[in-house]
């Protein structure tokens, strides 16, 4: 049986970049809604956007999902996963490196760039986490 999900994900650094970081992510099946937020220390904003990504990767995984389809409001990540952007800075290989070796756990992945409005809700994490 497939198992398909939605991954919604976000981070932040405030109120500086690199500086204190927060994630947000929402693994969303038809059966179910998990979702979690943390602070993350001191980071950048595309460190803190992989670091969600493959926080909801992992859960979806780990719940058994086998079709992903992966949302973010990072278009540098985004285009980073899907090979149409080269990844320059050598501190970001490992983190896309784990995200393609998750997505290839999934007997489908996709990833899309979305609006910020879409992304309200994994937004709303990263704020709750810089908040607790």
């Amino acid at each position: 049986m497939t198992t398909p999900a939605v991954v919604k994900f976000d981070g932040g650094t405030r109120p500086d970049n690199p500086g204190p970081s927060a994630i947000g992510y929402i693994v969303e099946t038809d059966d179910w809604t998990e979702e979690g937020s943390e602070h993350i220390g001191e980071s950048t904003n595309n460190r803190t956007e992989y670091r969600a990504l493959i926080q909801g990767l992992e859960l979806a995984s780990e719940k058994g999902c086998t079709e992903v389809e992966a949302r973010g409001d990072s278009e540098v990540i985004v285009k980073q996963v899907r090979g149409e952007y080269a990844v320059n800075q050598p501190e970001l290989r490992p983190l896309r490196n784990r995200v393609q070796e998750l997505a290839h756990k999934f007997e489908q992945f996709e990833i899309q760039h979305i609006p910020r409005e879409e992304n309200w809700k994994a937004d709303e994490l990263v704020d709750q986490a810089f908040s607790d």
